[in-house]
């Protein structure tokens, strides 16, 4: 069996004596070929290359931005994804079942391989941009664009830079009154959101080992659920942190509107705003179209 492993050099937590464990682990039992990335966006070429060639399986080693990256490659076609977890929350992995150690989880993978375990899931789409778990429009995705500039405190402090960056966002960079409509499935809803949160599964993300659920509901075989923020003051921000990280009753609270099972949904602003797809920054805009993939990819779980 033809196997791809792309694996990006400067994830958060892999190193090369990993890499080299986790390559011959897998050339064991496969015909493997490896590439490490070298620069944004490389892993989707990679992978779109993989899929032109002939690969029946190509592996993500990395954090979920790699994985983002090589779904842009293999969603849609026939090649099985295996996702290997190298980042500092590795939050598809996880939800996916798979254990957080990298070398554990690769022999996870492949003994799903030799019994033919796989799964045929359900993506969204961001403006054409697929992704797996979670799209981000205003707040958290400024949050992840500061992230993404700050890479050793990422490196060095993993998930707490996104509470710090959250903080930094909050009181340097967001701007909290910021209009946002929704049309979902072509219905106009009139509240106005100060920021919005798409999500394919459940958790949105891990802080430590705790799952926040923004939409408990959200599955793979299912359609797209969003939450919005109808106040962005502090106090209530801590209370939806509270809220999400303790229990599934984020739709009790009076800020926040939820919506479940959607097909389509449109999400328009009164300015750009920042957006961002499974924790990896991609741009601002003020019109963002999120459409659910049926069976958009098949991955190893």
């Amino acid at each position: 069996m033809r196997a791809l492993l792309v694996y990006n050099p400067n994830a958060t937590t892999t190193t090369p004596a990993m890499i080299d464990v986790i390559a011959a682990a897998l050339g064991r039992e496969l015909k493997l070929d490896v590439e490490a990335t070298k620069r944004r966006q490389h892993a989707s070429y990679l992978a779109a290359g993989a899929v032109h060639e002939g690969y029946e399986i190509v592996f993500a080693l990395g954090g979920d931005g790699t994985m983002n990256e090589v779904l842009q490659g293999v969603a849609a076609t026939p090649v099985r994804l295996g996702i290997i977890p190298g980042g500092s929350t590795n939050v598809w992995a996880r939800t996916l079942g798979l254990p957080h150690d990298p070398v554990e989880a690769t022999s996870v993978l492949l003994g799903k391989i030799r019994r033919r375990e796989e799964r045929i899931v359900n993506l969204g789409s961001a403006n054409g941009r697929y992704f797996g778990f979670n799209c981000g429009f205003g707040f958290d995705a400024e949050a992840v664009r500061l992230v993404e500039r700050r890479y050793r405190l990422k490196r060095t402090v993993k998930q707490a830079s996104f509470l710090y960056c959250g903080t930094l966002a909050y009181f340097n960079g967001y701007d909290r009154k910021s209009v946002i409509h929704a049309r979902i499935d072509g219905v106009h809803h009139d509240e106005v959101l100060r920021t919005a949160v798409c999500t394919n599964s459940n958790p949105y993300t891990y802080l430590g080992s705790m799952p926040a659920q923004l939409c408990p509901d959200a599955d793979l075989d299912r359609g797209l659920d969003l939450l919005g923020l109808t106040s962005m003051s502090l106090p209530r921000l801590l209370r939806l942190l509270r809220t999400v990280l303790t229990t599934v009753n984020v739709d009790a609270l009076p800020f926040t509107r939820l919506w479940h099972d959607a097909t389509e949904i449109v999400l328009e602003a009164d300015a750009p705003l920042p957006w961002q797809v499974d924790g990896d920054f991609a741009g601002e805009t003020d019109r963002l179209t999120l459409r659910l993939v049926e069976r958009g990819v098949t991955v190893i779980a």
